[in-house]
């Protein structure tokens, strides 16, 4: 099968770790084409070829070949000034119209790794409240979905409590991390850069959603039935 995506080199990589090394707009303008096609662009085509297995997870998703990460960082509102990143991703999740904590999938690439994952981004605390109530009651529903991350190499990621949240001995001990997060997201991280480098990447990310889709599907019903209790 032919696809758009055909491949973020190590070159087009390389060349992302540069700009940000020289961190000036002359070196940007010069190399932005190249940045833009071997980078930007490559991700949207990824949007593209997997849109179909995107909408078979949720239909309601957002599926733009044009959402992927900007290189020149908005520096306005953070200590660290570096003009340029280099990494790129790209999002996928519902509108915000349809609810800013639904859960949402994303693909990554850096010089270090390449990344993808599902996850909350803005959990609010009363809605991990929400969760860790259905972990203590229905610990199964969680873990039917988690196992499989689990075993296929994702790890769980996301900012703990200073203190156990009441309830925690109550879990099973592998579940007592979790049970303490203030957000929520899972990650499957890849140091081998040549991942990305053809279109055969299509193909794993295609796995990585079929991986991901029962969790995808449990963090949906959690959050629907939280937005059910607190219209």
């Amino acid at each position: 099968m032919s696809y758009n995506f055909t491949g973020i080199t190590a070159d087009t990589i390389m060349l992302l770790e540069m700009n940000r090394f020289h961190n000036n707009k002359p070196f940007y303008e010069e190399h932005k084409k190249e940045i833009n096609e071997g980078a930007r662009q490559q991700l949207g085509a990824l949007s593209l070829d997997l849109a179909e297995d995107l909408y078979a997870i949720d239909e309601n998703i957002t599926v733009n070949p044009k959402k992927v990460s900007r290189i020149r960082r908005d520096t306005r509102f953070t200590k660290d000034k570096t003009l340029y990143r280099a990494n790129v991703w790209v999002i996928w999740h519902r509108p915000m119209e349809q609810g800013d904590m639904a859960p949402g999938l994303w693909c990554e690439v850096s010089p270090r790794s390449v990344d993808n994952g599902i996850g909350f981004w803005q959990a609010s605390p009363s809605f991990m409240a929400f969760f860790r109530e259905d972990l203590r009651e229905n610990p199964n529903r969680f873990l039917e979905a988690f196992v499989p991350l689990l075993d296929a190499g994702y790890a769980v990621l996301g900012e703990c409590y200073k203190r156990d949240k009441p309830g925690t001995d109550s879990l099973p001990p592998a579940l007592r991390k979790i049970y303490n997060l203030r957000e929520l997201y899972f990650i499957n991280t890849s140091t081998d850069l040549s991942r990305c480098a053809s279109e055969a990447f299509v193909d794993d990310m295609k796995e990585q959603l079929r991986l991901v889709t029962p969790m995808y599907r449990y963090l949906d019903g959690l959050y629907g039935r939280y937005q059910a209790l607190t219209k």
